[in-house]
């Protein structure tokens, strides 16, 4: 690893700012829960993002690229390297028909009020999630049966040699709240989605629905928490079960570890109730696991991501 002055001195050339240093990570997390990461840099650009990890890899520090903090779960003792957060935004629409581009960084919302503006449907199965565009690929984010993979047409990555390459839809493998990145970890750029024309009115109705129908399964926005905690696990014939259910019957919402607890509302949410730490959502996850596993011999999968201190994109 680099000496912290060396390092701190590559940013300062490269982009005319320094690193961060000490920053809580608490404060980019849905949860609120983490401790301090070594540095800490905002990638603004799409050029900075690369940038930012061709030093990382040169100096030799661990780094681990976020978007908006939402399925992520923090370690206590924070992140021994550079925790580097995707702010690179941008969206245009392509000379092919019904076709859009868009950075890594944006933000779902303004990607689903590009596409009302313009009568594009297909994003509006999103109204609601937090997230950015890099986050909902890399999870083939999704809703009432559909996902961001059903759009994706290709994609530009940044692989291990620090290349551009550019990648089919096919390339990610995509499955239910899963694919290929979440394997290999190589860094989201811009993706191409192919979106179909529609009614305005009508893409704003089902966005209004969505956000309606979320609002009363979910807690307040103020509350922290990371969304579904689990997938609704899927057996071999293609049937889903939904984790809630599954933890209705083992008795989730009576359950608490420290400050951590289950959602009144949704048994699939874990809520830090009360300044709880990484080790009581993990604690709590792991009694809801094995309460499940016991009573249906059901394996529930985690669709958080627990970041450890020292652990790092490749």
């Amino acid at each position: 690893m680099a000496p912290e002055k060396d390092f701190s001195s590559l940013f300062m050339r490269a982009f005319g700012r320094p690193l961060r240093r000490s920053v809580p990570l608490s404060e980019y997390s849905h949860f609120k829960i983490g401790g301090r990461a070594d540095y800490f840099f905002e990638a603004e650009k799409l050029e900075e993002l690369v940038r930012t990890v061709q030093i990382c890899r040169k100096s030799f520090v661990p780094y681990y690229v976020i978007g908006a903090g939402c399925n992520l779960l923090f370690d206590d003792e924070g992140f021994r390297g550079i925790i580097i957060k995707n702010t690179a935004k941008g969206i245009s629409l392509k000379k092919e028909k019904g076709e859009v581009e868009t950075l890594s960084g944006t933000p779902l919302n303004e990607l689903i009020d590009f596409c009302l503006k313009r009568g594009l449907t297909g994003f509006e199965i999103l109204a609601g999630i937090p997230g950015t565009v890099g986050g909902a690929v890399f999870s083939n984010a999704g809703a009432l049966g559909k996902s961001v993979g059903d759009l994706l047409k290709e994609a530009f990555l940044l692989d291990e040699e620090g290349k551009k390459i550019r990648v089919s839809k096919d390339y990610f493998a995509f499955d239910y709240r899963d694919s290929f990145l979440k394997r290999k970890h190589l860094l989201l750029l811009k993706a191409v989605f192919i979106l179909q024309p529609g009614e305005k009115e009508r893409i704003k109705e089902t966005i209004e629905e969505n956000l309606k129908s979320r609002e009363k399964k979910h807690p307040p926005q103020n509350t922290a928490y990371a969304g579904s905690y689990f997938k609704n696990p899927v057996f071999p014939d293609g049937k889903k079960v939904a984790a809630a259910y599954l933890l209705d019957q083992v008795g989730a919402k009576a359950l608490k570890v420290g400050g951590a607890a289950v959602s009144s509302l949704h048994s699939n949410f874990i809520v830090n109730q009360e300044n709880a730490s990484s080790k009581d959502i993990r604690a709590l996850a792991r009694e809801l696991k094995g309460r499940v596993k016991e009573k249906f011999n059901i394996e529930l999968e985690e669709e958080v991501i627990y970041l450890p201190a020292s652990s790092s994109m490749p």
